[in-house]
This record gives structure tokens, sequence and C-alpha cells, in this order.
């Protein structure tokens, strides 16, 4: 079902192992603003204790209906039937025919010591934006020290403005299925 989530500014949101993540599944939105004085702040338990290791948690995932290229299961890309399954899932679709489609907004937002390896080419990055539209905003966005890479987008339209990256184990920026 749809959902919004909105986390205040200075919030410290923590995962307590590799295996938990974030996800927004089409449909539901996140809007985590912070300001330049309170940024938003995902971590691990560990981060919280001040001894984080790369991918201590999973990270954070939003799922659009944004166009992707590569349809699992048939469909033609672009259209409404072209879907795909989120990496680290286990069975979260992202893609459409939504472009402008909206996922929500981070803004001021610091994601710390996340990426998970589940298997080969099977990973979770500090932030994943799969079949992400334009109508989402992120903007002064924070990866620090990630496992696999800083920010993987899988398709879709969206935007970033004003981005670090730093101390990730695989891409910095990783784009796949068709990002526009």
């Amino acid at each position: 079902s749809k959902g919004t989530l909105y986390i205040e500014p200075g919030v410290t949101v923590f995962g307590r192992d590799g295996s938990d993540f974030l996800i927004v599944n089409r449909g539901s939105q996140l809007f985590a603003l912070g300001t330049v004085d309170a940024p938003i702040t995902f971590t691990s338990l560990q981060g919280l204790e001040g001894n984080g290791a790369k991918g201590d948690w999973g990270g954070i995932i939003l799922s659009g209906r944004a166009p992707i290229n590569s349809c699992n299961g048939g469909g033609t890309p672009g259209q409404a039937d072209c879907q795909n399954v989120v990496e680290g899932t286990s069975g979260s679709n992202f893609g459409g025919n939504a472009p402008e489609d909206n996922s929500g907004e981070l803004k001021y937002v610091r994601a710390l010591y996340g990426g998970y390896a589940i298997g080969s080419g099977n990973e979770l990055q500090s932030l994943t934006l799969a079949g992400v539209g334009s109508g989402t905003k992120i903007e002064y966005f924070q990866s620090y020290a990630s496992k696999d890479d800083g920010i993987e987008i899988f398709g879709g339209t969206v935007n970033l403005k004003h981005i670090v990256i730093l101390d990730h184990d695989d891409d910095g920026l990783d784009t796949d299925m068709g990002w526009q």
C-alpha cells in the first residue's frame, strides 16, 4: 500500500546489520529533509557507537515507476509492463512509464557505512535509485564508506545535485538500465 515517511532535521536512523535496509516501494515516498546545521544521518548501530565500518548495514532504496530499459519476464522497455526487481530485495519491483514519478525528497542527508553483498552481482549500496522519476529531488547527499557503490541508479530520470561520494569499495556512481 502507498505510504509517506517524513524524517525531521537532525534525526539519525540506524540499521543493526548488513541485511537491514530502508526501502521505499513504488507509489510511496520518503521525505528526509535535513538542513545545513541539522542533517539527517543514516548509519549503522556500530557507527552510532563510533566504530562504523563498510557493510555494517544495507542502505537506502527508492523504487519508482519511471522508465527502465531492462524488463524482467517480458514487457516493453519504457512501458508500464516493463519492470525489474531491486537488487538485494526479495521481490520489490521498479520501473514503468512515468518519467516524472515522485518518490519524495532527500536533502542534507548522509548515508554512512552502508552497502552489503548478498551474493555476486546482488548488492545493496548506500543509496539505490531504481526507476526513480524526475519528480524526486535529491540534493546535498553524502555517501561515506560503502561496501559496494556509493550510489547506483537503475533506469529512471532522477536528477542529483550537490552529491559527495567518499571511500567506497566499488563504483562511486554506477548507472544501469538506461538512466536518463
